[in-house]
């Protein structure tokens, strides 16, 4: 009797053993299946939030990295490219909580690091900007020269004297900051030495003479004449002060919004640059000229937010007003 017992769990084991292997090879194929149903999926919504982006669809675009996010969470890839549209979106702190969990992963990432300083500059944190370009200072010291105008818009003038000079000794001075640097910083008279000390009278320039004129007369004409020699000298800083002093005094007249708004790009400042032409544009009444200085001007502002389908637009603008 036991013998037939054996002899029949020997015949049902016989039969069950192909079927437990089976049945563990159609788990594991079951699991290789969703594994590889999740890889297209992330990449079917990955490209879709890419291809949303591309046409300014931000909301959409987030809502495809998000679905991506759910599938892997650590995807450096996929928290860059949040971050990127909730600026989009002027979203400062989801952009920023997104970007700071990309460099919780990756922490000397400079791409990452970049625009995270964007987005302290965005938001005028300017201190906060300072410190992250510090960091990427440490990883690559080529961009030491991005500090200058990250110190003039915090207000530490002298840093930002003080890296000319450093960034000019070593010959690493970058040649858009020339201009700035001789606006900065000036030069000391010069003496000539004979039997007795002699200082010679320094001569007053034409932009001096023209201040002169200006603090005489007090008209908008005299101003305007100011502004444009600050301009054609390259001299942004005094330029954006006395452009902003217009403003108050003949808020009415678009030429020195427009000249505001030069300052502005040409020291960085481009989300205020695009906030006063925009201003400007309100006052302008048929010049067709002017109007394209305008627009050639938010181009630049856009181009420098790296916003190029709005700078494009924009210069197309500029053109089609210039031929009019």
């Amino acid at each position: 009797m036991k013998s037939k017992i054996r002899h029949i769990i020997f015949i049902v084991g016989a039969f069950m053993i192909p079927f437990f292997v089976c049945a563990q090879e159609d788990v594991a194929s079951t699991e290789d299946m969703l594994i590889e149903q999740q890889n297209i999926n992330f990449q079917t919504f990955f490209f879709e939030s890419l291809k949303q982006k591309a046409i300014g669809n931000y909301d959409k675009a987030v809502y495809a990295l998000e679905t991506c996010n759910n599938i892997d969470s650590e995807n450096v890839a996929v928290l860059y490219e949040l971050s990127k549209n909730y600026v989009f979106l002027l979203k400062y702190s989801e952009a920023e909580y997104y970007i700071l969990k990309g460099l919780e992963i990756e922490p000397s990432n400079l791409y990452m690091l970049k625009h995270l300083k964007e987005i302290k500059s965005n938001q005028n944190d300017y201190v906060g900007a300072i410190n992250i370009q510090k960091k990427i200072i440490k990883i690559d010291s080529d961009e030491e020269s991005e500090l200058v105008i990250l110190y003039i818009k915090s207000g530490e003038i002298e840093n930002a004297i003080a890296l000319l000079k450093k960034l000019d000794i070593k010959n690493k001075l970058p040649s858009d900051l020339k201009a700035l640097k001789k606006s900065l910083i000036r030069e000391e008279p010069k003496q000539e030495f004979q039997n007795s000390i002699v200082i010679e009278p320094i001569p007053k320039n034409k932009l001096d003479n023209l201040k002169e004129d200006y603090k005489l007369k007090n008209d908008f004409n005299s101003l305007k004449l100011v502004l444009e020699r600050e301009l054609k000298t390259k001299q942004y800083l005094d330029l954006l002060k006395d452009s902003e002093n217009a403003i108050n005094l003949y808020p009415a007249q678009p030429i020195v919004y427009l000249m505001n708004g030069v300052a502005l790009n040409n020291l960085r400042k481009y989300n205020e640059g695009i906030k006063i032409l925009e201003t400007g544009l309100e006052y302008l009444v048929d010049d067709n000229k002017l109007e394209s200085q305008f627009m050639e001007q938010l181009s630049l502002s856009y181009k420098g937010l790296g916003e190029n389908k709005k700078a494009t637009s924009y210069y197309k603008k500029a053109i089609e007003l210039r031929n009019k």
